[in-house]
């Protein structure tokens, strides 16, 4: 009867891992619609792979025509694969990071790397200047993310040691310092954002902005929304450094002003400055006047 059981016992274990091998395998979607990632790389060409020839990577699985080809893949995974896991760099900057993907209809190339967009007008805004979007995938702006959760220091990584992961490409100084990270990835990053999140809110509790500039619609010109009615275009303010301030809230509070927000009027602002990204910074107004 003990037989019995440990046999049951070891065929339940058995069957357990074979579904949950299953699982996973199901939750790993194709990438680029089973298109050689290699061949569009090295080739600029659409070829389609074979499922007996495939490698799972950051979540997707990759197809090749050719055991030599997915091979090459295996060897340096980061070389090949899409930007951004095959989202679209153009609606992730101008969209505060939002992921809207792309299709292998609409394809640019650009240093050696491949890009795919949803439609072809957003293909051309791309196409016109692809050094403003080709590097939004690179996370801490290329700065090692280990060597400043562990050690608070801004530390330049290299390409030769990059890793993925969502997507993302995360550079360090040396290998060991990579396989820490590849290790658990997860926990730097949420470490980083809990940090950068505390920071963030401390500095701007304390900084009043006084700013004058010409005014401008947010979304339609610059691609940005306010944090706090997400769903507005929002108020813009140019300043004469070239930074973006998003004034929010004064669709409300300024109802005048934000409607004649396209007639490029001078104004003088000041405000809690709540969040900042590049060149981008989104004000709590306090007072707003016009400048003749």
């Amino acid at each position: 009867m003990n037989l019995v059981r440990v046999f049951l016992t070891a065929a339940f274990l058995a069957s357990t891992v074979m579904l949950s091998h299953a699982v996973e395998a199901k939750e790993a979607p194709v990438a680029l619609d089973g298109n050689c990632a290699v061949c569009l790389v090295n080739g600029k060409k659409i070829v389609k792979g074979k499922p007996e020839f495939k490698v799972v990577f950051d979540g997707q699985t990759y197809l090749f025509p050719s055991e030599k080809v997915k091979q090459e893949f295996e060897a340096s995974p980061e070389k090949y694969v899409p930007a951004l896991k095959g989202d679209c760099t153009v609606c992730y900057a101008h969209h505060d990071g939002h992921r809207n993907p792309g299709t292998v209809d609409h394809i640019s190339f650009y240093q050696g790397r491949v890009f795919l967009f949803p439609n072809e007008q957003i293909k051309a805004v791309f196409d016109k200047a692809p050094a403003k979007y080709s590097d939004v995938d690179l996370a801490c702006d290329g700065k090692c993310i280990v060597c400043k959760v562990d050690g608070g220091k801004d530390v330049p990584g290299k390409a030769k040691f990059t890793a993925i992961h969502k997507g993302m490409r995360y550079q360090f100084p040396s290998e060991a310092v990579m396989q820490k990270f590849q290790a658990s990835p997860d926990k730097y990053i949420s470490q980083l954002k809990a940090d950068t999140s505390t920071s963030s809110t401390t500095d701007a509790a304390s900084q009043l902005v006084s700013v004058t500039g010409t005014t401008g619609c947010a979304a339609c010109q610059f691609g940005v929304h306010p944090k706090q009615d997400p769903g507005e275009l929002g108020l813009a303010v140019k300043s004469e450094d070239g930074k973006i301030y998003v004034i929010e809230g004064a669709h409300k509070s300024h109802p005048r002003l934000y409607d004649s927000r396209f007639e490029s009027l001078k104004v003088k602002v000041k405000g809690k400055e709540i969040a900042s990204k590049g060149n981008f910074v989104w004000l709590d107004p306090q007072s707003i006047e016009t400048v003749k």
